[in-house]
Order: C-alpha cells, then sequence, then structure tokens
C-alpha cells in the first residue's frame, strides 16, 4: 500500500475511534504554556470529536494573546478578533494577520502523531504548508492518547511537530 492509501486508511480508523475524554488536557497545556513562557499562542477551535481546546483558549485570553487560524486564499494565517463561522465551517478570527515568527506556541490538529515528528492531519495540507514557513520550535500536535502511534505514514511536504500534548502526557521530540 502506498503512503497515500495508507494516510486514507488511517484516518477512516481513527475517525471511527473518537470521541474520548479531554479530562487532564487543560492542566497540560497550562503546562506546557508555562514551561514555553509564551504570550503569544497559536491555537483553534476545535471540530466535535477533537480534544477539548476550549477551557484552554479561555485561559489563555485571560492571560496571553490568543491567535486561531483562518483559511485566506487558500492559504492559512492566524489572527486575533471576534471569531465567525468561516469558509469550512470552522470558527475564523476577524482580526488582523500575525506574523508566525511572533507566535511563541503553535498548538495544531491532528488525528494522530507519533514520537518521530510525524502528524497525521485531515489531508488538505494546509498546516503543512502554513508550516513550511514557520522557524518556532514550539509546534505541538493536540490529540487523544490512543492517537500517539509509533508510526504515523509520512510523504515529503508533512511537516515535523516538535511535541504531542495529550490530555495525561506532554511529549517531546
Amino acid at each position: 500500500m502506498d503512503t497515500s492509501s495508507a494516510k486514507l486508511e488511517l484516518r477512516k480508523s481513527i475517525k471511527l475511534q473518537r470521541p474520548q475524554s479531554s479530562l487532564g488536557l487543560l492542566e497540560q497545556l497550562q503546562n506546557l504554556a508555562k514551561k514555553t513562557n509564551a504570550s503569544n499562542i497559536a491555537s483553534y477551535s476545535p471540530l466535535d470529536g477533537e480534544p477539548d481546546l476550549k477551557p484552554f483558549n479561555d485561559w489563555v485570553a485571560e492571560s496571553a494573546n490568543l491567535y486561531f487560524p483562518r483559511v485566506v486564499h487558500d492559504k492559512l494565517e492566524f489572527a486575533q478578533g471576534p471569531l465567525r463561522i468561516g469558509r469550512f465551517e470552522i470558527m475564523e478570527p476577524t482580526g488582523s494577520a500575525i506574523l508566525s515568527s511572533a507566535l511563541d506556541l503553535i498548538l495544531v490538529p491532528a488525528l494522530a502523531a507519533d514520537v518521530l515528528g510525524n502528524r497525521l492531519g485531515k489531508g488538505k495540507g494546509f498546516y503543512d504548508r502554513w508550516l513550511e514557513d514557520v522557524a518556532s520550535k514550539n509546534i505541538f500536535a493536540v490529540v487523544f492518547d490512543s492517537e500517539v502511534l509509533e508510526f504515523v505514514p509520512s510523504e515529503p511536504h508533512d511537516k515535523k511537530i516538535n511535541g504531542i500534548v495529550t490530555p495525561t502526557r506532554l511529549i517531546a521530540i
């Protein structure tokens, strides 16, 4: 089976296993934010079945600068401001975009991740294309514990993460 087919099958399998409990995720993410001394944090509004970031996003909004992704001309960017339903039925910010170099901590969605830094996204490549120009060493995938795998298939265009956050642990890569 080629890599693209393997990734497609893995996506299907993982989607069947969700949802799980996000209990403990807030504490893990707070510890990560403190450990990285982050004041500009890129997060996202989770979709149904994804780990619940809302408590963390609320906490960040009170103590740091919180940025959310949006798609503009098929490119991902991060901004602040009131959220509205965007192009893909995902909550997006309406404010001005921030340079990726100004972000201290970047949380990315994933269906799975491995300890080699590979992450399985939804397959559209928005984050991979955006991460091409990101120099940060604080890029963490947020997944459930069962989605930390020994191996996630990857292709040359897939960008690596620097860590994984689950409801029970923080894994630095």
